[in-house]
């Protein structure tokens, strides 16, 4: 098991702030409180080493937050584009591909997807880097991932069943 240093203290710290994303139904504050948990995520990974991870991340902050402003499928495109050209360089283990596909995924769902489907795609990334936090050995990153999984799946059960009642 990884020590608990301040590169972990700070990836419990992002998962403190990550763990209440999730719970926000509208997406506007979904999408900003994402920006700030991945900033904190980003400084993480930059202290335990994890050049994708962080540049992954860093894109990732600037991108949600792009979200709120514009939904131009150019953006998307620009944002998808530098994950991939600016993280495949830094790919250090094969692992780390699954973080760059899942944020292009996440990017994808964040610009043109809405209600359950977003969060599915953001789902399907969640579990991308869970992969990539379990074998980088990152604690703060596991435990927020595996958190955001549940979360993320007890909301959209919850938005699914919201709008069952409203159509009956």
């Amino acid at each position: 098991m990884p020590e608990l240093d301040f590169p972990q203290t700070i990836g419990i710290v992002a998962f403190l702030i990550g763990a209440t994303a999730f719970l926000h139904q509208d997406g506007h504050k979904f999408r900003l409180h994402l920006t700030v948990f991945q900033i904190v995520l980003c400084s993480h990974f930059i202290l335990m080493g994890a050049v994708t991870a962080a540049v992954g991340c860093g894109i990732s902050a600037l991108r949600s937050y792009a979200s709120t402003r514009t939904q131009s499928s150019l953006i998307m495109w620009f944002f998808i584009g530098l994950l991939w050209v600016m993280g495949l360089p830094n790919v250090e283990h094969s692992y780390e591909i699954l973080t760059i596909f899942g944020a292009s995924v996440a990017t994808w769902g964040l610009f043109k997807a809405r209600g359950i489907h977003m969060r599915l795609l953001i789902l399907f990334n969640s579990f991308c880097w869970l992969t990539n936090n379990l074998l980088l050995g990152s604690i703060g990153g596991t435990m927020m991932e595996a958190t955001f999984i549940i979360v993320n799946a007890v909301t959209i059960y919850k938005m699914y069943r919201n709008s069952k009642q409203l159509t009956v």
